[in-house]
């Protein structure tokens, strides 16, 4: 993995940017402010991070988090989901306040009809999505397009066959079906991989289960349109899965992976 970073300790980035879509290109929190520079305009971006790894002081927290932020953070158990909350929120407010040139504090967010997070003005056309899974977190960024992200850490998932009944297309369910004839693992994994795109292409269209899951197929593998939104599995730089959903084609996807240190 290539690293993105500068001069310590304030860690400037570098002129450094990915070359092609395959890659991730490791940043530090300390170069964050000026990503910009060197983040292209067109295209999606997407961000990686580990929330277990993502630490910040209270007083960082409240400075950069809105009630919003709290509200829904007081909601959340006491302990470790709380925590990954807030580090979901940091994260996100520092990505986006990297890439707009303001401070993290002076972004504003809308929730719509469908229960899908927007930028309040004057951001509103700024688009992003974000997923987690565990202690992964994926944030999708784009300037021109409306996107949606998911991820998934392996795991099992012991009623895929029945839950497909209820959102899965009949040609999904028939490649489950196969692959829960060959075991338990192949099974789970083509279950969260046709999952994955299914969410990110719902949450791409952003008026939530209005069509039920089951009547749309949204793919294995690879990329496909549907509907006028494009739709294409991530690769991640470690075991899981992960998809990305656009309204404009996904012509450059640039790959940042946000590291605590200068250890990858």
């Amino acid at each position: 993995m290539r690293v993105l970073h500068g001069p310590r300790p304030r860690g400037i980035v570098a002129a450094i940017v990915p070359t092609d879509d395959s890659s991730w290109l490791a940043v530090y929190p300390g170069s964050l402010h000026s990503i910009s520079a060197v983040t292209p305009t067109e295209g999606c971006a997407l961000w990686l991070t580990d929330l277990d790894q993502w630490v910040d002081t209270g007083r960082d927290q409240q400075e950069c988090l809105g009630p919003l932020d709290w509200d829904r953070a007081l909601r959340k158990p006491e302990g470790q989901v709380r925590e990954r909350f807030i580090n979901s929120r940091m994260a996100l407010r520092r990505i986006l306040a990297a890439l707009l040139g303001v401070h993290p504090a002076n972004l504003h967010f809308e929730i719509d009809e469908h229960g899908k997070p927007n930028l309040a003005a004057p951001h509103q056309h700024y688009h992003f999505n974000l997923s987690h899974s565990g202690s992964a977190l994926l944030v999708g960024t784009s300037m021109n397009a409306c996107i949606g992200v998911d991820i998934e850490v392996p795991r099992s998932v012991p009623r895929a066959l029945q839950l497909s009944q209820r959102v899965f297309t009949a040609e999904e369910r028939q490649l489950l079906s196969r692959a829960d004839e060959m075991s338990a693992a192949a099974r789970d994994e083509t279950f969260l991989q046709i999952w994955t795109r299914k969410e990110a292409y719902l949450k791409c269209r952003g008026d939530g289960f209005t069509t039920p899951a089951r009547d749309y197929g949204v793919g294995l593998e690879g990329s496909m349109q549907l509907e006028g939104l494009e739709i294409r599995s991530i690769e991640l730089p470690f075991s899981g899965y992960a998809a990305l959903a656009s309204s404009a084609p996904i012509n450059h996807v640039r790959r940042y992976r946000l590291c605590r240190d200068e250890t990858v």
